[in-house]
């Protein structure tokens, strides 16, 4: 998350690509375009936790990037959001294993792959040191 958005580069991408014609509406030989049997997932990690009330409606990278997908007619349009890797160590390491349990749940689900083997990710903070 960038700026309680997504980065500049990444709504481009979105502009340039949501083509009437090519990504939606009626095609050039009149044929509607249909996306309604493809998937989207989008990852977003922000610094900050924006799925308390306090913080409720200033998150609007993962909801803008679902929008943009639905507004494409993609048939199954997920996002993930793994928050608070601005925080401490212990809590960056408990969302992100929890946004890991859940790409892996929707992997299962849309591809049928049961045997998935848990990944955690361990985050080691580098501290400097100051002596020569």
């Amino acid at each position: 998350m960038y700026n309680f958005s997504m980065p500049a580069i990444v709504k481009t991408w979105f502009d340039s690509v949501i083509q009437e014609g090519v990504t939606f509406g009626r095609g050039n030989d009149g044929h509607k375009v249909s996306n309604a049997e493809k998937k989207a997932l989008t990852l977003i990690s922000s610094g900050g936790v924006y799925s308390n009330e306090s913080s409720a409606g200033r998150e609007h990278a993962l909801s803008l990037s679902n929008l943009e997908f639905q507004y494409m007619g993609y048939s199954d349009v997920r996002g993930i959001l793994a928050e608070g890797m601005a925080l401490k160590e212990e809590i960056k390491q408990i969302n992100l294993n929890k946004s890991i349990r859940q790409v892996q749940a929707i992997a299962r689900e849309w591809y049928g792959k049961q045997e998935y083997h848990l990944v955690s990710v361990s985050i080691i903070s580098k501290k400097k040191n100051d002596s020569v």
